[in-house]
């Protein structure tokens, strides 16, 4: 069963590409007869430049034109067949087997004229060998099993094929014994053609090994390369995101991979071409010794006949041995004559006439390319002279082993230069990772200064050597931070003695405030000097001026902390339990306001000064307690608690660290709008008494410790949230 099914499959296929070559025979015969009808339009015209051009026009399609059964054009030069005129002329298309190959043609009449239009299909070699086997010629496609034949034995085997009229041409079969047959009995002395007949190819297996590894090892640095690069732009989530230089190594590296491979592949173009101009110069130099040799052999020749073709055959044998090279003899018609390896033309191997690019050509001293089956191979062309110069017949010097020569070279010459490319590949690497991390490292330098500079401190210079762009930018740098630190002490300068003078006129108006009743009394006290109430005035009077001193102590103490203003030493405290006893002593106040506490009474370890930190809840506290004076119902609410992610602290604060926050609240009138934006400035207050300086001086405690105070106010009252550090 299973063979059934594959026997079916086979032949399924066969079918299918018996389809492709029927359709693409068709278009062969179409193009074959539009061309044919130019070609007969060119012959009644008598436009031979055109006739001469034709020959590169028509490909794949071959002409041969007789005048009265005399071949006088040709468009090929590798079909080989025996044209006799006299034989009964198809004017259809018919089935052909030629020498080397098989195919279809038909006739044109045209009087004296005639055209043999010819299709080859598929090359039958007689003689077959690795290089010269009987495939399919293009544009056809096929089995190199499949035979063509015009016998037709069995139907079920075969398969026909039609012309685009619907004749019968030939019928398409499998022959597993066509397909490749070595001839090892036949053996031709020759010079050129044993590479085609070789049966196995001679390769420099150790070039090709090393080859091989140095390709290997340059794909593999290469792959190595394009991964890295790839990984760092997926990294960076796109070449926005990327360092500046990880963009220059993205930009330069396939830059120098293109200019490397570009250079390689030029070298490499560059060997193939001088080796191409140099054996066609070797060939140009052979046909010139051997058109000397043989103008000197036949001096007094007026023409070569075919009676002297052993002997011209003898002559080229012994000369080819000298030169090194066979040699073909043709005569005036363009019809080989003789040949230093006859057995080529015997066989059918070699057409038996020149290229007709050669012999219709104005000059027939040149080299070209020229095919033997799949195989090219170059052919140098000169005339056969006499002693008189005159053209008695055609010299053909071919050279099949320039093509292996050609490949030999180009291995070694890659071999000797892969190495080279390998370390050019990965000196450039290194030199693109240097110039990518030299242009980017001071740039990442005055990042990092600017990133980490602070006012007051001064600042550092970057040390450059270069004179360029970004000397010049680092130069201003260096400029600017010399300039920003002289502002800065000027800043500073003159910030302190504004301050100072702030400070003067802020501790004469608190000094002036208790003065003026002192002044007042002692004036009382002087009038009442020597009366009856006196004494009593006197008692008053110095309870009043014991009170303002009191006052002017308070003054100069507040302005003295704020003066110190002591380092704060942030240290682990445990928050609870020092606001639970701070908040029960605080209870105690002479105003009988209520202070309710909301938290653990202990076990809240943060991050702050041990000491200050109670300064900062008695400020805030007694400002509270102050706003209540007076106000019925006043009421005072403490509250700690943790918060991992405070709405009102910065996405960065919450996200780096987990935060205690301690709420006190109280339900006074509120901070007026026109002052909120001053509660933190030193020397601001609202009230007759104090200096104004509790809340400057718990920010910067809060601050200092790496925490944060803020507030919140209305007419309902005011809430001061003081965040600080959890120790984790």
């Amino acid at each position: 069963m299973a063979l059934l099914l594959c026997s079916l499959a086979s032949c399924n296929g066969l079918k299918r590409d018996v389809q492709t070559i029927q359709h693409c025979l068709h278009d062969q015969q179409l193009r074959a007869d539009a061309l044919t009808d130019e070609l007969c339009h060119i012959l009644e015209s008598r436009d031979f430049d055109s006739l001469r051009n034709y020959i590169h026009k028509a490909d794949d399609v071959h002409f041969y034109v007789f005048y009265n059964d005399r071949l006088v054009y040709w468009t090929t030069s590798w079909l080989t067949m025996s044209i006799q005129p006299s034989d009964d002329y198809y004017t259809t298309w018919h089935f052909a087997q030629w020498h080397n190959a098989q195919g279809i043609c038909k006739w044109t009449n045209m009087g004296n004229v005639r055209v043999l239009t010819a299709i080859p299909i598929k090359y039958n070699y007689r003689v077959t060998s690795e290089n010269l086997k009987n495939t399919f010629i293009a544009p056809f496609k096929g089995d190199d099993t499949w035979n063509l034949s015009v016998v037709n034995d069995d139907p079920k085997t075969s398969y026909s094929i039609y012309s685009v009229t619907g004749e019968y041409l030939f019928s398409l079969y499998k022959d597993d014994a066509v397909a490749y047959t070595e001839s090892p009995s036949i053996t031709i002395q020759n010079f050129s053609y044993q590479t085609v007949l070789a049966s196995k190819k001679h390769k420099n297996e150790n070039a090709r090994t090393k080859l091989f590894v140095y390709y290997g090892l340059t794909l593999f640095l290469v792959f190595i390369l394009v991964v890295v690069l790839v990984f760092h732009l997926i990294k960076s989530k796109g070449v926005r995101n990327m360092t500046l230089a990880g963009r220059l190594q993205l930009i330069l590296m396939p830059v120098m991979l293109l200019a490397l491979a570009s250079t390689f592949t030029l070298s490499v173009m560059h060997i193939s071409k001088v080796f191409v101009v140099r054996q066609q110069d070797k060939l140009q130099e052979k046909a010139r010794y051997i058109q000397q040799a043989l103008q000197n052999m036949y001096f007094w020749d007026l023409e070569l006949s075919a009676s002297q073709r052993n002997a011209l055959n003898a002559d080229l044998r012994d000369m080819s041995f000298s030169f090194e090279t066979d040699i073909h003899v043709y005569d005036l018609s363009g019809r080989i004559l003789a040949s230093s390896c006859p057995e080529i033309f015997n066989l059918g191997i070699v057409s038996h006439y020149i290229a007709p690019e050669i012999y219709f050509a104005d000059s027939s001293q040149v080299v070209q390319y020229e095919s033997l089956g799949q195989v090219r191979y170059l052919a140098a062309y000169t005339d056969f002279v006499n002693g008189s110069y005159a053209r008695i017949g055609y010299i053909s010097i071919p050279s099949f082993i320039s093509q292996e020569e050609m490949y030999a070279d180009v291995e070694k010459f890659v071999v000797r230069l892969l190495p080279l490319y390998i370390l050019l590949l990965l000196a450039s690497i290194i030199v693109v990772w240097v110039v990518a991390r030299g242009v980017s490292s001071p740039l990442a330098a005055i990042s990092a200064k600017l990133k980490n500079y602070r006012l007051g401190e001064k600042g550092q210079h970057i040390p450059y050597f270069f004179r360029d762009e970004v000397g010049d930018l680092i130069q201003h740098y260096n400029d600017m931070v010399d300039a920003l630190d002289e502002s800065t002490q000027r800043l500073a300068r003159s910030e302190r003695e504004g301050a100072w003078r702030t400070m003067a006129r802020q501790v004469a108006h608190e000094i002036n405030n208790p003065l003026t009743p002192m002044k007042l009394t002692l004036q009382q006290l002087q009038r009442h000097k020597g009366t009856e109430r006196f004494d009593d005035y006197f008692d008053r009077s110095t309870q009043l001026l014991i009170e303002q001193i009191e006052t002017l102590g308070h003054i100069a103490k507040s302005f003295s902390s704020f003066a110190k203003m002591p380092e704060v030493n942030p240290t682990e405290v445990d928050v609870a339990k020092k606001l639970h006893a701070f908040i029960m002593l605080m209870r105690n106040n002479d105003a009988q306001v209520p202070i309710r506490y909301v938290g653990p009474d202990y076990g809240v370890e943060v991050i702050t000064d041990a000491e200050q930190i109670t300064q900062v809840f008695t400020n805030i506290l007694r400002n509270a307690l102050q706003a209540l004076e007076g106000q019925e119902n006043a009421d005072v609410i403490v509250v700690l608690k943790q918060v991992p992610a405070n709405q009102r602290l910065s996405k960065k604060l919450s996200e780096q660290y987990q935060w205690v926050e301690i709420a006190i609240s109280d339900n006074g009138p509120g901070i007026p709008d026109d002052v909120r934006n001053k509660v933190f400035i030193p020397n601001f207050t609202t009230k007759n008494t104090g200096a104004g300086l509790g809340l400057a001086i718990s920010k910067n405690i809060i601050e200092a410790s790496g925490g944060k105070i803020t507030f919140q106010t209305s007419e309902k009252g005011t809430t001061f949230f003081v965040y600080l550090k959890k120790k984790y």
